[in-house]
């Protein structure tokens, strides 16, 4: 009997000693994942630093280092598109109006970008405005940007035109916008009009702003036009801009050969909330996988593939689609650190970076824009064009270390070899930033909005010392 208990006593303590075993090696296994992955996002940071560090302030000659606006934000005067609908509806902080009346001072504006030493100008062209009613052109409005455009090259700025910078006609809007079934064609019908009017004088161009953001904001979170909360029509939105997408460049490369076409896409850095918690670690990767690099990952494919819990997974051949980019556009302007959260949307929780904050909450992080250029390098091999890095800062205090900081990051990443052709600060002038109103200042220029006076913002001085090492005045 006292065998028995004491060969029972033994095999419990063998039992209980290989489950300790057993759970400190999952421990210990768990631990170096989460240290090496620390350790790797580590390095790169401080490669960045390192990088910064020993470059001097001088960018390549001929390099492209300009402004960027959108339409809506500063024309004015634009009411038949998706965003003029909402606006009217009361359900938004400001309404556009007449923004920055940016249509009646070209002249104006163009000499601004001359006197900061800017030679290039990103700009887009309002779809709503040439084609006000679906197929009927307003030969008035088009006279309007080719004359801007030969200011801009009379000026020795280049022109960078997007075509689709958010918003939509009415007549599209009204029968499913980029959901719509002939929202491709539509599209392409403006880009081949574009082309055949302003072709001569723009080689690059930009087909579709952030789509990512325009998916997100509109589709999922409901704050932007359609204004919907609908996970089946995200995914019919990303499909529907892919589409437009692979069908102005093809339209584009046919009247234009020597055009350079590409997408301006948002991208964040999204890193872990904890470093020891391998589900955030999970969540930051699928977050950058589907937000930030899915619509050129279908770009380099042909093949629109997302998966997101909470959205319905996407697997879908696109004609056309595969190849339809000559360059990268990168619109960079901070970091957020993730939860994984099951009871969150898409199963994330985000919150600011632990860094200074710029006027509407987004952490000030450099280091991200030489992760995103390595990275977006490393994974496309295509020309890459910042298409847009600013800072909302009404004091202005913080606006001259963010250019200052994020160019050297620029700076860097041409140093090691990545061809960043350009640059393009957001933004030129003040302007309507969506559904957060007039109140963010992101101008190199303030603007007086009860005057609409231009008068150059603290900071601003940095982007022109930058500006005279590639040719600026």
């Amino acid at each position: 009997m006292l065998n028995f208990l004491l060969g029972g006593f033994l095999a419990e303590m063998k039992i209980r000693k290989s489950l300790i075993l057993g759970v400190l090696a999952l421990g210990i296994t768990y631990a170096a994942a989460c240290v090496g992955l620390s350790l790797i996002n580590s390095d790169r940071v401080l490669r960045v630093v390192s990088g910064m560090e020993n470059h001097s302030r001088s960018l390549p000659r001929g390099f492209l280092l300009g402004t960027a606006t959108a339409a809506h934000q500063v024309e004015g005067g634009n009411t038949r598109n998706d965003w003029s609908a909402m606006e009217k509806r009361g359900v938004l902080t400001d309404v556009s109006g007449r923004a920055s009346d940016e249509w009646n001072r070209v002249p104006q504006d163009v000499a601004l970008m001359r006197d900061l030493g800017a030679n290039s100008y990103r700009f887009s062209i309002e779809w709503s405005r040439v084609e006000p009613q679906q197929g009927t052109w307003d030969e008035a409005a088009w006279g309007h940007y080719v004359d801007e455009i030969a200011q801009l090259r009379a000026a020795g700025i280049e022109p960078m035109v997007t075509l689709l910078h958010f918003t939509l006609p009415e007549w599209l809007a009204e029968r499913g916008g980029v959901r719509a079934e002939d929202f491709p064609a539509e599209f392409s019908k403006f880009a081949s009009e574009a082309a055949r009017r302003i072709g001569s004088q723009v080689k690059l161009w930009c087909t579709i702003n952030e789509p990512n953001t325009q998916m997100a904001l509109g589709y999922l979170d409901g704050r932007w036009p359609p204004g919907e909360q609908s996970p089946q029509h995200a995914v019919e939105a990303m499909v529907g801009l892919l589409r437009a997408h692979a069908a102005a460049a093809a339209e584009l490369h046919r009247e234009l050969p020597a055009a350079q076409i590409g997408v301006a896409v948002n991208l964040i850095i999204a890193d872990p909330a904890s470093r020891w918690n391998l589900l955030d670690w999970m969540a930051a990767y699928r977050a950058r996988a589907a937000f930030d690099w899915s619509f050129y990952d279908a770009i380099q494919t042909g093949r629109a593939q997302l998966w997101v819990p909470g959205l319905p997974r996407l697997d879908v051949q696109i004609d056309g689609l595969k190849g339809s980019a000559d360059f990268f556009g990168v619109n960079y302007y901070t970091r957020f650190l993730l939860h994984f959260s099951p009871t969150a949307t898409v199963m994330l929780q985000p919150q600011p970076g632990p860094g200074p904050e710029s006027d509407v909450n987004w952490e000030i992080y450099p280091d991200g824009m030489l992760r995103i250029l390595r990275e977006a390098w490393s994974r496309y091999r295509l020309p890459i064009y910042v298409t847009e890095n600013g800072i909302a800062d009404h004091e202005g205090g913080q606006r001259g270390a963010f250019i200052e900081s994020h160019l050297e990051a620029v700076n860097a990443a041409i140093g090691e070899g990545i061809p960043v052709r350009g640059y393009f600060y957001w933004s030129l002038i003040d302007n309507f930033e969506w559904a957060e109103g007039y109140k963010p200042r992101f101008g190199l220029y303030r603007v007086d909005y009860s005057t609409e006076k231009r008068t150059l913002a603290p900071g601003a001085e940095v982007f022109r010392k930058w500006a005279v090492g590639v040719g600026g005045k």
